[in-house]
C-alpha cells in the first residue's frame, strides 16, 4: 500500500475548522477511523489516508521523575515544534498536565500541517503485580480512562487525587486525537494470573466485544469499551482504540526463545474487535526492538530473512510475521536504539541495546521505520522523544542511588539515552580541545624540572567535572603531528577510597587510586579498576568464571572495566549453549565531543589537540563506582559491602607520562618507565592532588537536538536514503 506520511493539503486551518462540528456528526461518522488499509481522516476534502510517523513523549526531565509532571508550558512549546517538524503524531503514555494540549491546541492552531496525538492511559505495573489479577484494579483503571478522555475534550478538573496529573484541562484538541492506547507492556504472569479465573461466554459490550478472548483479553475488552462508551455518550464520537502488547505477550509462538517466561502467554488483539456500533475501528499496538526477547537472535527464520533491501534482519523477518498473522492494521508503538556508551544486549544484526554514536542511532531509527513500513504495519513512533535520566538497566542498575538517578547524567546507561533530544550541563566538557571548557577547572603545575622529552612533558594538569563525568585535561611541552603513541603513553589516576595501590605501570610505582586511564592512543586506551574495588566482579564475578579470591583481595591487581550483556542460556530445540558474555566497556574511544564538529563522534572519551598541546579525556561517573555525584555517594571499599553505596568528600588525581619502549629517562625525576608527573613524585609514589565539587539537588542543564534527530529530517526517515 502506499500510504502517505502526512495528512497532504490539509492544514492546520483546516483541522482546527471542523472542531466544533464533530460532536454533531453523530458516532457513525468519526473524524478519524481505521479499516483493513490503515488510517483515514473524513473531511470536507474527502477521505485521506494516514501513515503514523510517530514520537512518543514521556513526562521527565533532568532533576524530575515522571511522577512530578515537572515538564512546563515552554518546554512542550519548543518540543512540539520540534516534532511536528520531522513527524505527523505525537504519543502520551499518560494523562500529562493541562500545559501540553494547551501547546498542543496552539501549536495546531498555527501550523501547516497537523500533529496528531496517540493519548495513552497509564496502568501502573506495581497494582497490576500487587492484584496478580487484572480484573482487581479495574475500579481505579475506568475512571483514569474517563479522565483520559475528558482530558483530550478540554472537560476536566482533577485533583492530585484523580489522576497522575492535576489541573483544569481546558484545551480541547479532540480533532487532532487519532486514536486511545490502553495500557502497557503487559507483565505475563499477571496475564497468567488472570486467566486462571475460569470465564464463561464472551465480553459483550455496546461498541467492543471479543471473540474467542481469553479472559485478561475480555478485560481488556472491557476498558476499550469504556473508553468507546464514554465518549460516545458525553461527546457523541467515537475514534480508534487500541490496547499496548510487546513481543513477550504477542500472539506468535517462539520454539527457540532461551527463557520460559518471554513466551509464557499470548494476548492476541484479534480477540478484540468492535461491534458494528463502533465504526472508528479498532487497530493493533506493539511495542518491538531489534535485541529482545532472545529469539530475535535465535529463530532461524528471523536470523535469515531477506529484507525489502537484500539484506539479512532479524528484526524484518520478525514483524514480517508478526503483522501478516494478525488482521488487524498494525502500529509499532515503540522502537528505537540508544545512543548510549554502555551496551545492555547484543543483536545479531548490530542494532544493538546500547554502544551507537547518535548519529549511528538516526540512521537505526530511520531504518527501523523503513522495515516497520515494509513489513505492512501502518506506522511507527519511536521511543524517544526526549533523553530521560531516571531509568535504569538491568546489568548496571545496582552501582547507582535510585532515588538520585533524574540530577545527572549517566551515559553509560542505553536506557536513558533513547531520546532525540538531549540534556546537557551549560558548560558541558565538549572533548574538542576548546580551552574555554576548562576556566573554572582545578588546576596543577609540576613541581620542579625535568629534562624529559618534550613531547612526555607536562606542563599542566586541569581537573573539572560535568553532569556526565569527571574530566581531566594534560597540557604538554609540545605534541607531535601526528601522534607519536609508540614514544608517547600516558596515565591519569583517579582514586575514591583514599587507599595506595601499586599501578599497573613499571614494577613498584604506587599512588593514592582506584582507577587508572592508561593512554596508549586509539584502539590502545582503557580504564582500569583496582580488582578488590571491581564492580563487576563483586556482583557478576562468580558468573565471568574469575578468581574471586584475587579480587577480594586485590591480589589480581588492575583490572579491565566490564559489564555484562549476556547471563548465558541454553536455546530450545537446538539445546545450543550460549555463555555468559561481558564486554570491555572500560575501552577509551578518541574523537571530537563538540557536537557543531563535522566530525562529531558522541561517544568521545579522549580528545588528542596536537595543536594546542593537549589531551583531554572524561571518564563516566558510573565506570569511577561514582553512584551518584550530585550527593557524593560511591560504592563501599569492603568486598562484603556488595554494591552499597556511601559518602565521599572528593577525588585524587594525578598524572605521568612514559615511553611504551619502557627506555625511560635519567632524570632525578623519572622512576621506573615514568619520564614526567604531576603533581610530582615522591620515591616511586606518583603524588596526587584534591578535586572537589559542591553537591547539586536540581541540575542545571540545557537541550540539544541529538544528531540522531538531524539524520531523520535529513533523510525523512529513511525513505530519501
Amino acid at each position: 500500500m502506499n500510504r502517505r506520511r502526512f495528512i497532504a493539503s490539509v492544514g492546520g486551518a483546516g483541522i482546527a475548522g471542523v472542531a466544533g462540528c464533530q460532536s454533531t456528526g453523530g458516532p457513525d461518522q468519526p473524524l478519524y477511523r481505521v479499516t483493513e488499509d490503515g488510517f483515514e481522516r473524513r473531511g470536507g476534502q474527502g477521505v485521506e489516508e494516514i501513515t503514523v510517523t510517530g514520537v512518543n513523549l514521556g513526562m521527565a526531565k533532568p532533576g524530575y521523575f515522571p511522577g512530578s509532571a515537572a515538564i512546563e508550558r515552554a518546554e512542550y512549546d519548543r518540543w512540539l515544534e520540534h516534532i511536528g517538524a520531522i513527524a505527523n503524531v505525537v504519543r502520551t503514555y499518560t494523562i500529562h498536565p493541562p500545559a501540553f494540549y494547551r501547546a498542543l491546541r496552539d501549536y495546531n492552531d498555527h501550523a501547516t500541517e497537523p500533529l496528531l496525538l496517540l493519548q495513552g492511559t497509564w496502568v501502573p505495573t506495581e497494582d497490576l503485580h500487587e492484584a496478580g489479577d487484572a480484573t482487581d484494579v479495574t475500579s481505579t483503571v475506568d475512571p483514569e480512562i474517563r479522565h483520559t478522555v475528558d482530558v483530550v475534550h478540554g472537560e476536566a478538573t482533577l485533583s492530585e487525587q484523580d489522576a497522575f496529573t492535576a489541573g483544569t484541562f481546558d484545551a480541547d484538541v479532540s480533532d487532532v486525537t487519532l486514536g486511545y492506547l490502553f495500557g502497557i507492556e503487559w507483565p505475563p504472569e499477571v496475564v497468567v494470573g488472570t486467566n486462571q479465573v475460569s470465564t464463561d461466554g464472551e465480553f459483550e459490550g455496546p461498541y467492543i466485544r471479543t471473540r474467542g478472548g481469553s479472559r485478561f483479553e475480555q478485560w481488556l475488552a472491557g476498558r476499550l469499551d469504556t473508553f468507546a462508551t464514554h465518549e460516545t455518550e458525553t461527546y457523541g464520537v467515537q475514534r480508534p482504540l487500541s490496547f499496548i502488547n510487546w513481543v513477550t505477550t504477542d500472539p506468535l509462538d517462539h520454539p527457540y526463545e532461551p527463557y520460559h517466561d518471554e513466551d509464557l502467554v499470548s494476548v492476541d488483539p484479534d480477540a478484540v474487535v468492535a461491534t458494528d456500533d463502533f465504526d472508528a475501528g479498532t487497530f493493533a499496538s506493539y511495542h518491538a526492538y531489534p535485541y529482545y526477547p532472545g529469539m530475535l537472535n535465535e529463530t532461524p527464520s528471523y536470523v535469515g530473512y531477506t529484507d525489502h533491501r537484500g539484506e539479512s534482519n532479524s528484526y524484518a523477518g520478525y514483524l514480517t510475521h508478526l503483522i501478516n498473522s494478525t488482521d488487524q492494521p498494525v502500529v509499532i508503538a515503540e522502537f528505537g536504539v540508544p545512543s548510549s556508551r554502555g551496551v545492555t544486549y547484543r543483536h545479531v544484526h548490530g542494532r544493538d541495546l546500547g554502544g551507537h554514536t547518535e548519529r549511528e542511532q538516526g540512521e537505526m531509527v530511520a531504518a527501523m521505520y523503513q522495515d516497520i513500513l515494509a513489513s505492512g504495519a501502518v506506522g511507527g513512533v519511536a521511543f524517544s522523544w526526549q533523553n530521560e535520566w531516571f531509568k535504569r538497566a538491568w546489568n548496571l542498575d545496582a552501582r547507582s542511588v535510585p532515588g538520585r538517578r533524574p540530577h545527572w547524567s549517566n551515559i553509560e546507561t542505553p536506557e536513558q539515552r533513547f531520546g532525540l533530544l538531549a540534556f546537557q550541563s551549560p558548560d558541558s566538557i565538549t572533548l574538542d580541545g576548546s580551552p574555554g571548557d576548562w576556566d573554572d577547572a582545578t588546576v596543577v603545575r609540576p613541581e620542579g624540572s625535568t629534562d624529559s622529552p618534550d613531547a612526555r612533558t607536562l606542563t599542566a594538569l586541569r581537573v573539572t567535572h560535568d553532569l556526565e563525568g569527571l574530566a581531566v585535561r594534560l597540557a604538554f611541552e609540545s605534541l607531535p603531528d601526528p601522534m607519536r603513541w609508540d614514544r608517547l603513553n600516558a596515565v591519569v589516576t583517579v582514586g575514591l577510597t583514599g587507599r595506595e595501590r601499586t599501578l599497573p605501570i613499571g614494577s613498584d610505582l604506587t599512588a593514592t587510586a582506584d582507577f587508572v586511564a592508561d593512554l596508549g592512543g586509539p584502539g590502545n586506551s582503557r580504564l582500569l579498576v583496582e580488582s578488590s574495588y571491581d564492580a563487576f566482579a563483586r556482583e557478576y564475578g562468580e558468573d565471568a568464571g574469575l578468581d574471586l579470591d584475587a579480587y577480594r583481595d586485590g591480589s589480581a591487581g588492575f583490572v579491565p572495566v566490564r559489564e555484562p550483556v549476556n547471563l548465558g542460556y541454553t536455546v530450545p530445540l537446538t539445546d545450543e549453549v550460549v555463555p555468559f558474555e561481558a564486554v570491555e566497556t572500560g575501552r577509551l574511544r578518541y574523537g571530537n565531543g563538540n557536537p557543531d564538529a563535522e566530525n562529531y563522534d558522541s561517544l568521545t572519551d579522549v580528545h588528542v589537540d596536537s595543536a594546542n598541546d593537549v589531551i583531554e579525556l572524561r571518564l563516566p561517573w558510573l565506570l569511577l563506582n561514582v553512584a551518584d555525584p550530585s550527593s557524593k555517594q560511591r560504592l563501599v571499599t569492603e568486598w562484603d559491602g556488595g554494591l552499597a553505596a556511601t559518602d565521599f568528600e572528593s577525588v585524587r588525581v594525578g598524572a605521568a607520562t612514559y615511553d611504551p619502549g619502557g627506555e625511560g629517562t635519567d632524570s632525578s625525576n623519572s622512576t621506573g618507565l615514568i619520564d614526567h608527573a604531576i603533581p610530582g613524585m615522591t620515591g616511586s609514589t606518583l603524588d596526587t592532588t584534591t578535586y572537589t565539587w559542591s553537591t547539586w539537588d536540581r541540575p542545571d542543564y540545557e537541550e540539544r537536538l541529538k544528531e540522531s534527530y538531524h539524520v531523520l529530517e535529513r533523510t525523512n526517515w529513511g525513505e530519501n536514503g
